[in-house]
């Protein structure tokens, strides 16, 4: 089916989902988005939501296009209803039928419902400010200019990171359902975000190391994730993608 924002043709992926079940979800890598039928994005188990963010951000490059914004559902072509929630402390937004037939929402809005990003604290903001003048936009990938914005002037995305907590949360969960018996040290989401900015507040000091633990590691991201300083300045930088690509880079071995 085509997609509802870009129209361009999605794909059909499938997912674990709780208690042993299968969820096929429509992808679409144009735009980023997911079509989800009626209650399926509750449905995912954290394994699947793991490989969703491989699926999703497992192409080097690519950057979210955005279509027209007079959505229609994918299975009966009626307009689709833009709703605004709150999930997790997080507002987030999605569109769905009226007709019941399910909803389309971007990936980084899915993450937003999860609660796996969150938006910026003032804290972490005003550390930011003092490095970056501007982050791409982690829904539509818009610059952003920090020093006088908390969101996307073009989609009204909030500034947003990888919350780790959510994150060690999520992987933990993934491997007990998988019965892996190798741990997540609490420090290595943060680690994993964050390390390579050289942000001070957003390091986390390692309480102590467990031999059965993925170590502790001084992150490098990848050749097509390389950044660019000039001036000391970071570039094109996007908290939610780039945090992303360097967990599935460390986490990759144990789940895909």
């Amino acid at each position: 089916m085509k997609c509802p924002e870009c129209k361009q043709p999605m794909a059909e992926q499938s997912f674990e989902g709780v208690a042993g079940n299968r969820v096929a979800v429509d992808v679409c890598h144009g735009c980023r988005g997911l079509w989800f039928d009626r209650h399926e994005s509750r449905q995912l188990a954290p394994g699947g939501t793991l490989r969703l963010f491989r699926e999703m951000h497992g192409r080097p490059g690519e950057r979210r296009q955005r279509g027209t914004p007079f959505l229609s559902c994918p299975r009966c072509d009626s307009k689709l209803e833009p709703t605004h929630d709150l999930a997790h402390n997080n507002r987030f937004q999605y569109s769905r039928c009226t007709r019941g037939h399910g909803h389309f929402i971007t990936f980084f809005h899915f993450l937003r419902e999860k609660g796996i990003a969150r938006s910026l604290k003032p804290k972490e903001l005003a550390e930011l400010r003092k490095h970056v003048d501007t982050l791409m936009c982690s829904d539509c990938g818009e610059p952003v200019r920090i020093a006088n914005l908390t969101a996307c002037v073009r989609c009204q995305a909030p500034l947003s990171l990888l919350d780790p907590d959510c994150v060690r949360t999520t992987v933990q969960d993934a491997q007990r359902m998988a019965g892996s018996r190798r741990d997540v040290t609490p420090e290595v989401a943060a680690q994993l975000l964050m390390t390579h900015t050289k942000l001070d507040d957003f390091h986390r000091k390692p309480e102590h190391h467990r031999s059965n633990a993925i170590p502790n590691v001084d992150v490098l991201l990848a050749s097509s994730q390389q950044r660019q300083y000039v001036e000391g300045e970071l570039k094109n930088m996007d908290l939610v993608g780039d945090g992303i690509v360097l967990v599935l880079g460390i986490l990759g071995e144990l789940f895909f």
